[in-house]
Formats: structure tokens, C-alpha cells, sequence
């Protein structure tokens, strides 16, 4: 209990991190692609470079063209992310990984807590960053994501094969097939922030979190605006997120 009352009384050092991979299937160049006249990666660093809690920040890429805009709007970029951590299959966890690791390698530097937000989350307010952030010192937890309602429910899901449709979940039909409002809230983390313990991150080759082996982990979460929450993965998304700006005077 003293670590962890320590933990919560002082400041932690925080890295901000933004991995912005150079590839994407969905929309070619969409990191850095003019959202607005800005750059899309620009509006998650203008941003994080407003927190009152992140004390760096890094943005990891495996492209210098994303490098070079990065560095333009003020963020670090140390180094290269590898190819091989860098393609459509890789996994979040392990760019993260790779960066703590990689910077304790470099410059010994060893922060407390990872602060990841993807560049594809552009709405997201520097107020949701430090909200997130200030959960993690004040309650010590081990992570803290944003989350927002789920757009669908997940009772609705269906497996398909072929032509065929089955239930996704194993639940009886009068749950399936209730009404929204007499289903319990369903809620889903969104790219906006994904705060995390580096002691865990680094020991681990996924999220330590689950409702099995990893249940006395302690998780929280801050609400997030479903308008705030929007993503983007296609060229939809992307004529979708730019209309909404516009529509609310934002550049």
C-alpha cells in the first residue's frame, strides 16, 4: 500500500507517444493527409503539446515523410520504428514496447506512465488527455483509456458463413432481441487516450488486462463524447470528420 500511496502523491514522469504508421490499407498516406489544411497526425499533436501532465512527446513512424511532419509541429522523433513491428498485422502493444525500450536504451530515460494517442482519434480534446492522466496519478490505477458508448450493441452481433447468420453471443433470444433501452450500457475504448504504467507495458507482450489471469489488474476509464470519439479509417471517415469540423467552425 505505501508504493502505491507514493504513487499517487507525486508526479509521475509521463511520455506521450503517437504511432503513426506509414502504411494503411483503408487510406493511403492518411496520417498525414490535409485534414482541414492541417496535417491529420498535426491535429493529435497540437493537442498533446497543450497537456499540463505530459512532460514528452514522441511521435514513432516508419516513414521520413511522417517523420519530417511530425518534427514540424513540434514533436520528438528519436528514431525509426523497424519494419518488421511495422506492418498491417503488427500489434499496438508492440510499438509501444519498443519505444519505452529503445529510449531507456538510447538515453536511459525511463518514464512512469505511457500516455498513446492515435492520430486517428482527431477530435479528441487536450481536457480528455488530461483527464485520463490525472485518474492515473490520483488513483495510482494501472491503466486508463477513454471510452464512449458503443455505437451498436454488442448483443446485436452475428457470426456469418457463407450465407448463413448465427448469433454471435450465447444469450436468449428475449436479450437479443430487447429493446436498446432494456439492454444493459455497452461501452468501448476508442483511440483517444490509452494511458498505462510503463512497468506493465514493459513486461508484458500484450495489454495485461483480461477477466481471467489479469482481473485484480485495476483499469479505469473516462468518458468520452461519442462526436469526440469519431475515427478514422477510410476516405468515409475522413470526408465525414472534415464535414464535422466544418460544421463546427474548427480548423
Amino acid at each position: 500500500m505505501q508504493e502505491r500511496a507514493d504513487y499517487m502523491f507525486s508526479k509521475p514522469q509521463i511520455l506521450g507517444l503517437i504511432p503513426a504508421r506509414g502504411g494503411s490499407r483503408g487510406l493511403p498516406g492518411k496520417n498525414i493527409r490535409p485534414l482541414m489544411g492541417t496535417p491529420l497526425i498535426a491535429h493529435t499533436i497540437e493537442k498533446a503539446k497543450r497537456s499540463s501532465l505530459i512532460d514528452r512527446l514522441v511521435v514513432l513512424t516508419d516513414g521520413e515523410e511522417i517523420r519530417s511532419v511530425a518534427r514540424a509541429y513540434g514533436a520528438e522523433v528519436p528514431f525509426i520504428r523497424p519494419a518488421e513491428i511495422s506492418t498491417a498485422d503488427s500489434h499496438a502493444f508492440q510499438a509501444y514496447k519498443y519505444t519505452l525500450m529503445e529510449l531507456a536504451r538510447r538515453e536511459g530515460y525511463r518514464p512512469d506512465i505511457l500516455c498513446v494517442m492515435l492520430c486517428t482519434t482527431p477530435f479528441r480534446s487536450t481536457e480528455d488527455i488530461d483527464r485520463c492522466l490525472r485518474k492515473m496519478i490520483e488513483t495510482g490505477c494501472d491503466w486508463c483509456f477513454t471510452v464512449n458508448p458503443m455505437e451498436h450493441h454488442p448483443y446485436r452481433a452475428v457470426k456469418v458463413e457463407g450465407d448463413r447468420m448465427y448469433p454471435f453471443f450465447d444469450i436468449s433470444r428475449d436479450v437479443m432481441w430487447a429493446n436498446r433501452q432494456e439492454l444493459p450500457m455497452a461501452y468501448r475504448f476508442n483511440g483517444g487516450v490509452i494511458a498505462g504504467r510503463c512497468e506493465h507495458i514493459l513486461a508484458h507482450d500484450e495489454y495485461n488486462i483480461d477477466n481471467g489471469a489479469f482481473k485484480h489488474v485495476d483499469v479505469r476509464c473516462v468518458m468520452m463524447s461519442e462526436e469526440n470519439a469519431l475515427d478514422i479509417d477510410n476516405l468515409t471517415d475522413f470526408e465525414f470528420v472534415e464535414l464535422q469540423m466544418q460544421k463546427r467552425g474548427l480548423r
